[in-house]
């Protein structure tokens, strides 16, 4: 006796809403970007319709490289500080309870309050010779001549630790409010201390939301342009202000376009590696359930 074939449920308006905004406002500016990346300016200005692979040669310089290197170690290092940081405070806010809770994630979104521009120029005015910082630092006598930190990689560091450390701590904190507290009790019922406890209960249990925090922190400071380009000056460029200046200074399209083609490039590889880390994490899961 022959079935009949179960109909397909029409897809909603809402996503074919958002996914048309997606191919409109992503897709498109991106396929427009990558095909410019093989074109080629003229020295007279104007773009040539001329298919090359000259800008993705001109951007293995090393002058390039060395930026790109520079934008991908102060990323990682600021990545895992907010993670030294942002993790034991969002296991503390997971297990406080009632006012103490709410008051630490108000507490946490309070810079989000002011606009991102503003956020920054405020580190300047703490930041800089005559700064807070240093004003009372010499106040106080504990040193002779003021810090240099404004303009520095010190300075950009602090910038891209402050702005982006409650990206990171939203995530975790998910993760470790969604953790049955059972687990925790089971650990200690079968004799493990809470060092033991953390290592092989807490954190296999929410490796996934501190890899996804890390990648919501990692993955924008890439493509960071602001923040170096306040607190780092001419000194500290990242590979996002050198393709800010091919666009808008240099006025060299092609070029500015294979920059943005190289790094989306390294973001997709760093998108894959979490994909290909998630899967191979859960199948080791799979393998030690079905042993158990």
């Amino acid at each position: 006796m022959n079935t009949p074939l179960k109909s397909s449920k029409p897809i909603p308006l809402t996503a074919l809403v958002f996914i048309g905004w997606l191919f409109l406002m992503t897709f498109i500016p991106f396929l427009i970007i990558l095909g410019m990346s093989f074109l080629e300016r003229t020295p007279l200005g104007t773009i040539s319709f001329h298919l090359s692979f000259n800008n993705y040669l001109r951007s293995f310089q090393y002058i390039y490289i060395k930026v790109l290197l520079k934008t991908v170690w102060l990323a990682l290092v600021a990545t895992l500080s907010c993670l030294a940081i942002g993790f034991p405070v969002a296991y503390y806010l997971a297990r406080s309870r009632g006012w103490l809770k709410q008051l630490g994630l108000v507490l946490l979104f309070i810079p989000f309050w002011t606009n991102f521009i503003l956020r920054v120029y405020g580190l300047v005015s703490l930041l800089g010779n005559h700064g807070l910082i240093n004003q009372l630092l010499l106040e106080w006598g504990l040193i002779k001549t003021p810090l240099e930190i404004l303009y520095t990689r010190t300075g950009v560091y602090l910038g891209l630790l402050y702005n982006y450390l409650p990206f990171l701590v939203v995530p975790i904190f998910s993760s470790l409010e969604k953790l049955d507290p059972a687990l925790r009790e089971a650990g200690f019922d079968l004799g493990a201390n809470r060092i033991q406890v953390f290592w092989k209960v807490v954190v296999p249990n929410i490796k996934e939301g501190v890899f996804v925090g890390s990648l919501f922190v990692f993955i924008p400071m890439l493509g960071e342009y602001v923040i170096p380009d306040l607190l780092g000056g001419a000194k500290e460029a990242f590979l996002g202000n050198v393709m800010v200046s091919q666009f808008f200074v240099m006025q060299d399209w092609p070029f500015g376009s294979a920059i943005a083609g190289m790094l989306s490039l390294l973001l997709l590889i760093t998108l894959w590696i979490q994909t290909r880390w998630s899967r191979i994490g859960g199948f080791r899961n799979g393998i030690d359930n079905a042993k158990s």
